[in-house]
């Protein structure tokens, strides 16, 4: 890829003035950091003590200094005085007075991590918890709605707006939320079609219709959601453990759960107590080589259970007694114990206590587990003191994460940090409560968020983090994830990947809808097209295509196609069909999608071994059939075009068994398998640049910064750079002039026209429309925008 102009440097560098400083070595606060400041400094410094002024309980307390003011710089370790006095040889002033100095390692971690910018993870303090977080759910009493706003999330955050004397969220556009909610629901871009009809709807219930029709495409949705269940549920395609056979791989069963929206407690007791093909999370991995006691795979399954279920971190109590919170060493081991094949005996900091574990649930006011019983009966029974209707831990973490998700920030934030306190305890308790009244249904919750008029409003921007000073003022913007961004640059490139690794069922099934075709008005006639090829060596792929013309466009047009192995259709330069198994062919209603006057059908077909063809007919009515033979034109790539090749008479060939030769176009179902998506592919390096994890550990939020390697592959990336280069060559293929290009562009990357201002620049990028190198240059400059790259 080649910039061609100054607006695009200026683009790169502003690129890398976003990105967040990081280094090789980056400090583990928590296992790091944490256990040098509670050894040297909690004595005088924690909880009520401030000796010398100084608190250090909080990021901010420990920022605000003391009686001789700053102590500690972010960024510059070497003028702090906190790491002055740690190094002095002044008996008089070195710190801490008493006990063992502070070790060389440990000086070394604390500088690394003040010069890195003393990040401190919310939620994490030195002094004792004031606030318990109930176990049980809580019924809450909504306020009284104002300005006429009755949706209960309303009426719960009106009413702390009205306290902070804070304004109410303004609406957002029409246009925002189309792609907002798009993103959010399916994780794809609302196309300019979709933008024209929603934005020229006057119906008052026009946003929550959208929130139902995003809701209902149920492929759609489980493609987007299974990347949040995949970091979850550290599921992935390729990683540690895989080859060894130390990892198993869930996909088909989390796709098929998320498809059909499985109640979310049901969801759960199968992970816990689970069937053949659910098993891969509980099993964790078994990792090769000898690893420390907090890595088994008994212990992974209580700090793995415990932080998805009900957001608690168990890790730092799988080695010693938890000063994050107050789990213990031997609750993180008795909940292991439930899992475990014999007794485990307890290890502090990876040596052996003598001590031995007794299986036993972390909450006994809801029950308990049966230690005497066998592994799967008490795993039975922890799946129901899990989802038990009391334990309100496990519903208010689950629609914490939803509301992460959509909101863009956690009531309890971080998500993972369950035990403090949230920023709207009320609103927690009642959407906990309602969630579980309706039975688990993670689809009726998100609908429900997302039809307040609290979702729809204009999104903020947060400059910074913000720990217990956080007040909300609407939803907070957020990056897309990796599988987004790359979904969204697929869309407008039409560079989809032809084979995803999931082997999932993505079929859309819907009843036919005979109201485009009356009973009567149109026969179901018997197939008559024939498999057809190109001319010569087979080869492993073939182009064809056939253009015919249409006195009026149809109210109904019914498609029958198939190819051994996979194919690809447009029809007049959209893609309505594809398929990667011959054996279920695609029926599908194309009315949509067909003109008056002249049309045109493409296919790219390709073989993976064996016989190669490709048969489809498109009844348009009794009399109008357009079939597959010798006068579709077809080629190798690259060839000839030619009269096409016709293969083995429909009914014998290998093919006998896929068409009956008494079918028609008309089955019970439409099936149709929509491009493939960035979740269901191996992560590669632009989407690991991009943030996607190895997902060797439980994943419950990813990176919001941008850092040196996102902008690097961003800028100049080889997988980046041939989307583009692709992308170029499909968007010239529509035919558009330069300013229909840079409309068309806009309204999909941005869901907006572009300003006066923005089309002089991009005239001056993309010329008439007809450069390949100008194009790129223009698709490299949208997909660079912020706004692209941010929901909001």
């Amino acid at each position: 890829m080649k910039m061609k102009n100054w607006f695009s440097y200026l683009i790169v560098l502003s690129l890398f003035a976003l990105v967040k400083p990081t280094s090789l070595w980056a400090v583990d606060f928590v296992h790091e950091v944490m256990p040098i400041i509670k050894k040297h400094c909690a004595e005088c410094h924690a909880g009520p003590k401030k000796k010398g002024g100084l608190a250090m309980n909080t990021r901010t307390e420990f920022l605000a200094g003391g009686e001789n003011g700053k102590v500690v710089i972010p960024g510059n370790a070497g003028k702090s005085l906190f790491i002055e006095l740690i190094l002095s040889d002044d008996d008089t002033e070195y710190m801490p007075p008493k006990g063992p100095r502070v070790s060389p390692e440990e000086v070394t971690v604390l500088k690394k991590w003040i010069n890195d910018g003393m990040d401190w993870e919310p939620g994490i303090t030195l002094s004792e918890a004031n606030w318990e977080p109930p176990l049980k759910p809580r019924t809450v009493t909504l306020p009284a709605a104002r300005n006429g706003r009755t949706h209960p999330i309303d009426r719960l955050l009106d009413a702390g707006l009205v306290e902070l004397k804070q304004p109410l969220p303004p609406r957002a556009t029409d246009a925002a939320f189309l792609r907002r909610a798009t993103l959010d629901v399916i994780g794809l871009l609302p196309s300019p079609e979709d933008l024209k009809a929603f934005i020229a709807d006057t119906s008052k219930n026009k946003r929550e219709t959208l929130i139902d029709q995003l809701l209902a495409k149920e492929v759609a949705y489980a493609d987007h959601w299974l990347t949040t269940w995949n970091d979850l549920l550290r599921n992935d395609y390729t990683g540690t453990g895989f080859i060894t056979g130390g990892r198993k791989q869930i996909t088909s069963w989390l796709y098929i759960a998320l498809r059909e929206n499985k109640p979310y407690d049901q969801f759960v007791r199968e992970l816990i107590a689970p069937t053949a093909d659910s098993s891969g999370f509980i099993d964790g991995i078994k990792w090769r080589g000898e690893v420390n006691a907090s890595q088994t795979r008994d212990i992974q399954f209580a700090q793995n259970v415990s932080q998805v279920f009900l957001g608690i971190n168990m890790k730092c109590a799988s080695c010693h007694d938890s000063f994050i919170d107050r789990w213990t060493l031997s609750e993180a081991y008795n909940l292991a114990s439930i899992y475990a094949e014999k007794p485990l005996e307890l290890n502090r900091c990876d040596k052996p206590t003598g001590v031995m574990a007794t299986p036993k649930w972390i909450f006994p006011e809801l029950g308990n587990v049966d230690p005497k019983a066998g592994k799967s009966e008490r795993l039975q029974q922890l799946a129901g003191l899990m989802t038990h209707p009391e334990n309100g831990r496990f519903t208010r973490t689950v629609v914490n994460r939803v509301w992460h998700r959509l909101m863009g920030r956690g009531i309890v934030h971080p998500v993972d940090a369950m035990h403090t306190q949230p920023w709207n305890e009320d609103l927690l308790d009642y959407l906990a409560v309602r969630f579980s009244d309706d039975r688990y249904d993670l689809k009726k919750y998100i609908r429900f968020v997302m039809t307040s008029q609290a979702y729809q409003s204009q999104t903020v921007i947060l400059e910074k983090e913000l720990g217990a000073d956080y007040v909300y003022a609407g939803p907070v913007a957020k990056r897309m994830t990796a599988e987004q961004l790359i979904d969204a640059i697929w869309q407008v490139t039409e560079t989809h990947p032809k084979k995803a690794e999931a082997k999932v069922d993505r079929a859309e099934r819907s009843p036919v809808q005979e109201a485009k075709a009356p009973p009567g008005k149109m026969k179901a006639l018997p197939i008559n097209a024939k498999w057809i090829w190109h001319q010569g060596a087979v080869g492993r792929k073939s182009e064809l295509r056939h253009k015919f013309t249409l006195d009026a466009a149809p109210a109904a047009a019914r498609l029958m196609a198939t190819c051994d192995n996979a194919f690809k259709m447009k029809l007049n330069g959209k893609i309505v069909a594809a398929s990667t198994d011959w054996t279920k062919p695609v029926y599908i209603d194309l009315a949509a999608h067909l003109v008056k006057g002249k049309n045109h059908i493409e296919v790219a077909a390709e073989m993976f071994g064996g016989a190669a063809g490709f048969i489809c007919q498109l009844q348009i009515s009794d009399a109008k059939v357009i079939v597959t033979d010798k006068g579709w034109e077809a080629r190798s790539p690259g060839g000839t075009w030619a009269a096409a090749k016709e293969l083995h008479p429909h009914g014998n060939g290998p093919w006998k068994k896929v068409l009956d030769p008494n079918g028609t176009t008309t089955p019970a179902v439409i099936a149709d398998s929509p491009p493939v998506r960035a979740a269901l592919v191996k992560n590669d390096f632009l989407m690991r640049s991009l943030g996607r994890p190895h997902r060797d550990q439980v994943v419950t939020t990813r990176p919001a910064e941008l850092t040196t390697l996102q902008a690097i592959d961003l800028s100049n990336g080889e997988i980046f750079g041939g989307y583009l280069s692709r992308g170029a060559k499909n968007l010239m293929g529509r035919n558009l002039s330069g300013g229909q290009l840079n409309d068309w562009l806009f309204q999909f990357a941005l869901s907006r026209k572009p300003t006066d201002a923005e089309q002089k620049v991009m005239a001056q990028i993309s010329g008439d429309g007809s450069n390949l190198l100008m194009v790129e240059d223009l698709l490299w400059l949208v997909f660079m925008q912020p706004e692209f790259q941010m929901i909001r």
